[in-house]
């Protein structure tokens, strides 16, 4: 781990409260993403509601702390995402008593397995491209500056490529390719929307972090 991102030989605080609200964020977006919304009239995951924090977080952790931190989040949300749709499936497997009914249990959470596995390849893939031409336009700047611009640019490519490969693995099975196309569309254009409205925020929000982290390295 990266000396800038330690404080007496342990993460920083702050970023170990962005890291774990980034997971956390990642989660609620896999148990979310089996129950469907009505957006006007078109079809979506509720897992749209939660997802673009993870994008806006992994902005502001790797404008701050870097790509190879944002690239440590991302795996470690995923791993606990793995470790959660194991333990899901675990406790499904093993016997149950005769006077519980675990027919609803399995009905809102059973199919998270496809769910995750379908949230590993695609956040995966999106999340790797999204990163790297982050930190391509980021490399020519040492502060904030065009912040903005890459934040959206590297997020729309990410969105489209993390909503296509999720989409096309959850559902394909149970939804025609007219619903599915719409509903990457639908997709895309909502992570991508929320994210654009919340863009304030997450300047905000990123100068807020650099500065508390530039005043607890000069201590």
């Amino acid at each position: 781990m990266d000396n800038r991102n330690l404080e007496n030989g342990k993460p920083k605080p702050l970023l170990v409260y962005l890291v774990a609200i980034y997971a956390a964020s990642l989660l609620i977006a896999n148990i979310l993403a089996s129950h469907m919304l009505v957006v006007w009239r078109w079809s979506a995951s509720a897992g749209i509601l939660t997802f673009p924090i993870t994008y806006i977080l992994a902005s502001v952790i790797a404008e701050v702390y870097g790509y190879k931190m944002a690239r440590r989040a991302a795996w470690l949300s995923l791993g606990l995402n793995a470790l959660m749709a194991g333990l899901i499936q675990l406790s499904i497997m093993l016997p149950q008593p005769v006077w519980y009914d675990g027919i609803y249990f399995v009905t809102a959470v059973g199919s998270t397995w496809r769910i995750v596995l379908a949230s590993l390849t695609a956040f995966t893939i999106g999340k790797f491209v999204n990163d790297r031409i982050f930190a391509h336009l980021k490399s020519k700047h040492t502060d904030i500056t065009g912040f903005k611009f890459r934040a959206m640019a590297s997020s729309i490519i990410g969105h489209i490529i993390d909503s296509s490969i999720f989409t096309l693995i959850a559902f394909v099975i149970n939804l025609p390719w007219s619903t599915i196309g719409e509903m990457i569309l639908v997709s895309v254009i909502l992570k991508w929307g929320y994210e654009w409205l919340a863009l304030p925020i997450t300047v905000k929000l990123t100068k807020k972090v650099r500065k508390y982290e530039s005043m607890e390295n000069t201590k």
